[in-house]
């Protein structure tokens, strides 16, 4: 009967680990796609009729608000980036302008919960590495 429990139970936790894991990376998928969707419209995070964060900022908060806490004001920098190639707006900030190609991407060094699945990762660590491209849609230069 121990025996039998014992692996009973590291397979259910194995079971929900990995139903984190899943989860984590589906959000982290959303809060991109979001982010992407917010970022190719050329708008900005408004207050009082004009903008109170710049695009690459308010790009920035939309992801934040989507991850639902996985990305937040103390993994921005080292998780997430956000990087213009100038095809058509000359990429004047790193959300880029009209016609220029945005990239998001989110790496995420995911906790695990239960020790026991750690060694059977490398390092005992597993990196969530999201990322998408976008086409910034005709904007008004002046939105960015």
């Amino acid at each position: 009967m121990a025996f039998i429990l014992s692996v009973f139970v590291l397979l259910l936790m194995s079971i929900i680990e990995f139903g984190s894991m899943f989860q984590n990376k589906l959000t982290l998928q959303n809060a991109v796609r979001q982010a992407g969707r917010y970022a190719i419209t050329g708008q900005c995070v408004e207050s009082n009729g004009s903008c109170s964060l710049s695009r690459y900022d308010s790009i920035l908060q939309v992801l934040e608000t989507n991850s639902i806490g996985i990305i937040n004001s103390n993994n921005v920098g080292s998780d997430v980036s956000i990087t213009c190639t100038n095809e058509g707006g000359g990429c004047p900030n790193g959300a880029g302008g009209p016609g220029d190609i945005v990239t998001i991407q989110v790496t995420y060094p995911y906790p695990f919960v239960t020790p026991l699945l750690a060694p059977l990762f490398p390092n005992h660590s597993y990196t969530i590495r999201v990322s998408s491209a976008f086409t910034n849609e005709p904007f008004p230069p002046g939105q960015s």
